[in-house]
């Protein structure tokens, strides 16, 4: 007669294991178990007539009872072993050392995610602690670490606690994390020349590299006097160099400081600084200044013309001046003790005469020779007798070359209701209206190249006269 096989369970995971029961044979009889491979299992059938044997898994197949009263069959549906899976990757996959680099571990059960299991991320063969996580619904836990060293670091995720279908308690994931040398952001600061004179002026130069090479692109800042004194802003050019050009240090030694406000680079060039030490020694300063007795001769009238020669405002004595005017040379002078030559001339022209006094031989520690001064002297009747008053300059902060210092100029003899225009160095820089007294005054902005000048012009009606320009003291 036939048995009948039942399977407990039916379908089975590879490797589990399931229990094969036989019916309907007689009490006592051998009942002999075959599935695929294994070796066959004999069983006694018990009173009933039933046998049973307990079998693992390994392929879909039938599984065949057999006794000496007759035979049966039954099919195992075998499925997939369940397998736990730990993949990890790195963000940024090469960081450099000190970098923050994110390290994720992802879970799964026969590529299914597994969420809310805690991983433990180590490097250093498990003497590195990293950090511990739980996966989210996509079965993924992170941590984010900067203690990776320079190298290549294993680093291991283990799933220390899991629900899931799976056994990934004690599953790992490995993976390698290349890190590289830390990145090394250097400013560097140069000036030129290395030791100017007070107002004279300097270009300051920072080069910005990352580990060696050239950063482009970089907004510079520099400043000096502990950061009072703004000295402008560059941006880095192919060579990783950033300059400003400035007149404003003052005698003495000067910190220049080069901060970094802003960089695309792979290095933290951001706040980075670079300082640099000139030295500014006291400017050595010959001026000539001119004046004329009487202050307004009639044509053919004798008039002295004096030339004033000074060092740093120290009369310079023995110097030798010539004077002259468009029409040619009116004598030569030689400074007394108090630094002043005279000529006396009855042969300016009606009109304004400008008489310019040049230095052409002197000693001393200021360069004299070849500086000059002019002096307007107005021969006549009916032409404005303009004088224009010394005048000085006060820096702008921040100072920017065309916009560098600022000046209040001022003239007295006007024709009332005249205009009056103020020059230097051929610029007009600003232009006033005479008042009922003759009076007229402004204020102009200069550039960095005109706070070099040493006077400036006013000119009224055609007529122009000249005044000394210096820095406020």
């Amino acid at each position: 007669m036939a048995l009948t096989v039942t399977l407990t369970p039916s379908t089975v995971a590879a490797g589990g294991a399931f229990t094969a029961t036989a019916t309907g044979a007689a009490p006592g009889e051998l009942v002999t178990f075959t599935y695929d491979a294994t070796v066959p299992v004999v069983v006694n059938a018990d009173g009933t007539g039933t046998a049973s044997a307990t079998l693992t898994a390994t392929t879909t197949g039938p599984v065949v009872a057999t006794a000496a009263s007759g035979a049966g069959s039954a099919t195992l549906t075998v499925t997939a072993a369940a397998n736990c899976v730990v993949t990890l990757t790195s963000t940024p996959a090469t960081p450099t050392a000190g970098q923050p680099v994110t390290i994720t571990a992802t879970v799964t059960c026969n590529g299914t995610p597994v969420p809310g299991a805690v991983v433990v991320f180590t490097a250093a063969g498990g003497g590195l602690a990293l950090g511990v996580g739980t996966t989210n619904a996509s079965g993924q836990a992170s941590v984010t670490t900067s203690a990776l060293p320079a190298g290549t670091n294993a680093v291991v995720a283990t799933v220390v606690s899991a629900t899931t279908t799976c056994t990934c308690i004690g599953v790992t994931g490995t993976t390698n994390i290349t890190v590289g040398a830390a990145s090394n952001c250097v400013v560097t600061v140069t000036s030129t020349p290395a030791n100017p004179t007070a107002g004279q002026p300097v270009t300051v130069t920072a080069t910005v590299t990352c580990n060696g090479v050239a950063v482009p692109g970089a907004v510079v800042t520099f400043v000096s006097g502990g950061g009072s004194l703004q000295l402008g802003a560059g941006t880095t050019n192919a060579s990783g160099q950033a300059s400003v050009t400035t007149s404003a240090l003052p005698a003495g030694a000067n910190t220049v400081v080069a901060t970094v406000v802003a960089a695309n680079t792979t290095c933290t060039c951001v706040g980075v600084t670079g300082t640099a030490t000139v030295n500014v020694t006291a400017a050595t300063n010959c001026v000539v200044t001119v004046s004329s007795t009487p202050a307004n001769p009639t044509a053919g009238q004798p008039v002295t013309v004096t030339a004033t020669v000074t060092c740093n405002g120290v009369p310079v004595p023995g110097a030798v001046v010539v004077f002259s005017t468009s029409g040619g040379t009116l004598g030569v002078g030689t400074t007394n003790a108090a630094g002043q030559a005279s000529v006396t001339t009855s042969a300016l022209p009606a009109g304004a005469n400008v008489v310019t006094a040049t230095v052409i031989s002197s000693t001393g520690a200021c360069t004299c020779t070849g500086v000059s001064g002019t002096a307007t002297v107005n021969v006549g009747v009916g032409l404005p007798v303009l004088t224009a008053k010394p005048a000085c300059y006060l820096l702008n902060f921040p100072p920017v070359p065309w916009a560098f210092a600022h000046a209040t100029f001022s003239v007295s003899g006007a024709t009332p209701g005249s205009t009056v225009t103020f020059s230097v160095l051929g610029g007009t820089v600003c232009t006033a209206v005479a008042d009922a007294s003759g009076n007229a005054s402004c204020t102009g902005t200069l550039s960095v190249t005109q706070v070099l000048a040493s006077s400036y012009t006013a000119t009224s009606g055609g007529v122009t006269v000249t005044g000394s320009l210096k820095a406020c003291m």
